[in-house]
Order: C-alpha cells, then sequence, then structure tokens
C-alpha cells in the first residue's frame, strides 16, 4: 500500500541541514507558508507572460517553501493544529491559483479547459473525501495524486514543456482516486 508518511520522513530526514539554519534566523513556519503562496502566484504571472524559465524558478522555490513548511514545523516542535489548517488551505490557495491561470492560458482550448475543470472538481474531492473518511474514524488511504505528487507530477510535465498534458494526467487521476476512495468508504463503512 502507498505510504506517503515514509516519504515525509525521508524528505524531513534529508532537509535537517536547511531547517537547522531556518531555526538559527528564527524564521516561524507560518513565514515559510506564506513565502510560497507568494513565490506560486509570482510563477503563475510569469506563466502567463509565457516567461517559462522564470517561472520555472519561481515555482521552484514556492513549491520547495510548501515542501519544508510543514516538515520545518514538526521538527522544531512548532506545529500546531491550526497552523496545520493554514497550511493546508494556503497550499490549496497555491494550487487553485497554478490551476487557474492554467486554466486562463488554455481558455480557448475547449478540452484543456474543461480538464481544468475536473482537476478543480477533484483537489476539492480528494479533501472532502478525506475528511469524510476522518469523520468517521476510518483511515483514509494515500494515493498517487495527493497534494505533494501532483506538485512533483506538475514540475516533471512542465519541464517536458508538457504542462497541457498535466491537466489531463491529473484532472484523470485526482476523480479516478476520489472514485476509488468512495469505494473503499463504501466497504470500510458497511
Amino acid at each position: 500500500m502507498y505510504d506517503k508518511n515514509q516519504l515525509r520522513i525521508r524528505f524531513a530526514d534529508g532537509i535537517l541541514p536547511l531547517i537547522r539554519v531556518l531555526k538559527e534566523l528564527g524564521i516561524k513556519p507560518a513565514q515559510i507558508t506564506v513565502t510560497g503562496l507568494i513565490f506560486t502566484i509570482a510563477a503563475c504571472y510569469t506563466y502567463y507572460l509565457e516567461n517559462y524559465i522564470t517561472t520555472f524558478f519561481l515555482m521552484a522555490i514556492g513549491r520547495g517553501c510548501d515542501a519544508i513548511d510543514g516538515a520545518y514545523a514538526r521538527t522544531t516542535k512548532q506545529a500546531t493544529r491550526f497552523g496545520a489548517i493554514v497550511d493546508s488551505l494556503v497550499d490549496r490557495y497555491g494550487e487553485f491559483f497554478i490551476v487557474g491561470t492554467v486554466l486562463y492560458v488554455y481558455r480557448d482550448n475547449v478540452y484543456l479547459y474543461y480538464f481544468s475543470f475536473f482537476i478543480f472538481l477533484g483537489i476539492s474531492l480528494m479533501s472532502y473525501t478525506r475528511a469524510l473518511f476522518e469523520k468517521h474514524g476510518l483511515e483514509c488511504p494515500g494515493n498517487p495524486f495527493e497534494y505533494l505528487e501532483r506538485g512533483i507530477l506538475m514540475v516533471v510535465f512542465f519541464l517536458l514543456g508538457q504542462l497541457n498534458l498535466w491537466l489531463i494526467v491529473i484532472a484523470l487521476g485526482t476523480n479516478v482516486f476520489v472514485l476509488h476512495r468512495i469505494y473503499l468508504f463504501s466497504r470500510q463503512a458497511g
């Protein structure tokens, strides 16, 4: 079974030197979260302007901040429930800015426009189905189309110059795994 916690543990271990530096500087996890969102929004703007090299670097910094904020908070014992909620909400805002930008850029392509819509739907329902599992005290299975994995795939497709293909893969993947979660919920809940 897919275990996202192992990925988180390995990632946190890999960035321990960076975590130490950030802690020495007195950086708060929320500052990292907001910085990541600012860089993500800037990357969306440069993508709209078709400045793809700048977009890549801004997006790498934004996604990097997003990847380290939670690990930093947990490792430095600054993690709170409120911080986790804010981090998750800011993550969704950043992701919606990205998809919204791509939606706007491909607005004249009806197929990519609708795939963008289905990404919005899949991302929203992915979080919603997780909340339903938790509400009923059931363990929600991870999958390869969660937030971190979508970000990694976005970087890969961006480097390949195929962000339009990323739209299709993520639209299909998120919605297929939402249906998979519904099926598993029905089996676990009885």
